[in-house]
């Protein structure tokens, strides 16, 4: 039984729309994947892979990365289609994301990782036919995880901040460091409920 290519090409039409923001390339990847049906096997593999390489290319934010995992419904020969899709996808996404902190980059290293071990073993799983593919595979991981541990060696450690009575994002922020506008990204990193009232005890960027 072959992968479901409706259920493919959904995906990737649904991935698009939330991460691609380029007005050319969305238009592109939508007729690419309205004509996708009509090809060949062989043909259609490919147009998936390279669709996915387009949208692999838009991601910025550490949201964008996470949005690229199979379907949890997915199973069988369309889930080895989408653990292909997703080792080669979060492979490229992950070096372009600029990981907020250390600890964000290693597990985004560590999802790279696992995503290619997935998908070289859906490649290899095709025989002779996925030979290739497997190579290329195992490779671009390798290279995406050390590229992310050079990401992950220079951006900032993570330290527990304990303020012992509850402030303002933007106060905690200046006093910290030095910048108010930077309280938006420490109430997402703290998981604050609120940017007006932070918690007495939150993880914030050492710098």
């Amino acid at each position: 039984m072959a992968a479901d290519r409706q259920t493919v090409l959904s995906w990737l039409a649904d991935l698009a729309a939330t991460t691609v923001t380029d007005v050319d390339d969305l238009s592109d990847i939508s007729q690419r994947i309205v004509a996708a049906p009509a090809l060949d096997a062989a043909a259609f593999a490919a147009e998936t892979l390279a669709i996915t390489r387009i949208i692999a290319e838009s991601v910025t934010l550490p949201a964008e990365f996470d949005r690229i995992a199979a379907p949890a419904s997915a199973s069988g020969e369309t889930l080895q289609a989408f653990s292909i899709l997703v080792a080669m996808g979060s492979a490229i996404a992950g070096c372009r994301v600029e990981w907020p902190s250390r600890p964000a980059a290693r597990r985004a290293r560590t999802r790279v990782s696992a995503a290619g071990d997935a998908g070289a073993t859906a490649a290899g799983s095709l025989g002779g036919d996925g030979a290739d593919l497997y190579a290329w595979l195992t490779a671009v991981t390798a290279i995406a995880c050390r590229l992310i541990s050079d990401i992950a060696a220079d951006a900032a450690p993570i330290i527990r901040v304990e303020t012992g009575v509850s402030l303002p994002s933007t106060v905690l922020a200046y006093q910290l460091y030095g910048d108010a506008t930077r309280a938006g990204a420490m109430v997402d990193l703290a998981g604050s409920a609120t940017p007006m009232i932070m918690p007495t005890l939150f993880d914030a960027l050492a710098s």
